[in-house]
């Protein structure tokens, strides 16, 4: 059984709650505004235009890394295998 708690890098994971800090209060509010009767596209404008794709994939980097450091690759690879993501319909 893997240990229950993995160590971090101080400074990434700083950055990694301010980035999820950010997402969390834009995207409640992006929300709102949709409900409201706002364009839909200021959500996608939001993505494009603070990087979150490239900000997304640093993180997941950053707790990718870390997971692997103690439970492996082999693991970190199952535990990635078991998700799923967006399909068209």
């Amino acid at each position: 059984m893997a240990p229950r708690t993995v160590p971090v890098e101080m400074e990434g994971f700083v950055e990694l709650f301010r980035d999820l800090e950010e997402y969390v209060i834009s995207f409640d509010r992006i929300l709102s505004r949709i409900g409201a009767g706002q364009d839909p596209r200021i959500l996608l404008e939001y993505v494009v235009e603070n990087g979150l794709r490239a900000r997304l994939a640093r993180a997941r980097g950053f707790v990718g890394d870390s997971l692997e450091e103690v439970i492996g690759a082999e693991a970190l690879e199952d535990i990635a295998d078991q998700v799923e993501g967006y399909r068209d319909k």
